[in-house]
């Protein structure tokens, strides 16, 4: 009867049993956990619904953008930035001018702790990756390295079709559809 009642709660997914974080074979998963878990896994699962509306929203009108203007995202980002420096660099003058104190802008700061910890993250991931690429790239497992084969080429014909950023909308899409 437990046994029911867990395998309900956890979405019955099963786990890898490679995972040793796990209890052991046969252990599962929720899909709010495969999906990353806290608020962003709540935003794919449909869990908020008009936050939900309002990512597809936000991302369709970056897609609409990014198409119809024809320019890259680095340069929206930069004529975003720059933008807002100057409207920033206007308002400190004046507020000069009107002899008015501005507010204080935050100090950003990171912390040498923060940055370590996310550093040794970046590092076990891109280590894992690369062993992971080494296995592959040596054909210790053919089945693998087939689907990898097969994706690479799928995703080489799909972008021979459309931009990057209209693939990158198109999974955003499908990832908050599937689940």
């Amino acid at each position: 009867m437990e046994a029911g009642a867990t395998e309900a709660a956890n979405g019955g997914i099963e786990s890898s049993s490679a995972d040793p974080s796990t209890s052991g074979a046969g252990s599962r998963l929720s899909v709010h956990r495969i999906a990353g878990g806290g608020k962003a896994a709540d935003i794919i699962l449909w869990k908020h619904g008009r936050v939900t509306i309002g990512v597809i929203f936000g991302a369709t009108m970056a897609w609409w953008l990014f198409e119809k203007s024809g320019l890259s995202f680095l340069t929206v980002c930069s004529d975003v930035l720059l933008i807002l420096i100057v409207v920033q660099f206007i308002r400190i003058k004046i507020a000069g001018l009107l002899n008015k104190q501005p507010r204080p802008l935050p100090e950003l700061v990171l912390s040498e702790e923060m940055v370590s910890n996310a550093a040794a993250s970046f590092r076990v991931k891109v280590n894992n990756m690369l062993m992971i690429a080494h296995d592959i790239t040596l054909g210790k497992d053919f089945r693998l390295f087939f689907q990898v084969v097969l994706l690479l080429w799928l995703l080489s014909v799909i972008g021979n079709f459309c931009s990057s950023i209209t693939l990158a909308y198109i999974g955003m899409l499908c990832i908050h559809n599937v689940f």
